[in-house]
C-alpha cells in the first residue's frame, strides 16, 4: 500500500514538472549597440529539438540569429543550447522582440534593448 501510495505521489508532484517544463531563454548581455556580440542559452526545450531565433527590427524585418557559426541550432539531449549571435547592423536603438520556435512545438518570446553605437 506505501509503494503505491509513493508512486501516486510521484506522478502527481514530479512528473508534471518533467512534462509541462517550460522552456527558458537568457540573453547575455542583455542589451547592446548594432553589431555587439551577444550569448543566447536555453533550456526546457525538446531532446534534440531544432531551434530557430529570430528578431524583428522596426520596419518588420525578421532576422534569423545564432546560425553564424552554424547551419541549424539545436538543443542537447537534456533540452538546452547555447549560442553567440550579432546584433543586427542595422537594429535601430530601443526594445526588439527575439522569437525562440522549436520544431517539436516549443517557443517563447523575449526582446533585446539595442543601444544607440558610441561615437568615437
Amino acid at each position: 500500500m506505501k509503494t503505491k501510495l509513493l508512486f501516486i505521489a510521484i506522478f502527481i508532484f514530479v512528473v508534471p514538472v518533467f512534462v509541462f517544463a517550460q522552456p527558458q531563454v537568457t540573453i547575455n548581455p542583455s542589451k547592446g549597440e548594432p553589431a555587439a556580440v551577444i550569448t543566447i542559452e536555453g533550456k526546457g526545450f525538446q531532446s534534440e529539438e531544432e531551434i530557430d531565433i529570430v528578431i524583428t527590427l522596426d520596419e518588420g524585418e525578421k532576422v534569423g540569429l545564432g546560425t553564424e557559426k552554424v547551419d541549424i541550432i539545436k538543443a542537447d539531449t537534456n533540452g538546452a543550447f547555447s549560442v553567440k549571435s550579432g546584433i543586427p547592423i542595422n537594429a535601430k536603438p530601443g526594445k526588439h522582440k527575439i522569437e525562440i520556435i522549436g520544431n517539436k512545438g516549443s517557443q517563447l518570446e523575449t526582446a533585446i534593448e539595442v543601444t544607440p553605437k558610441e561615437k568615437k
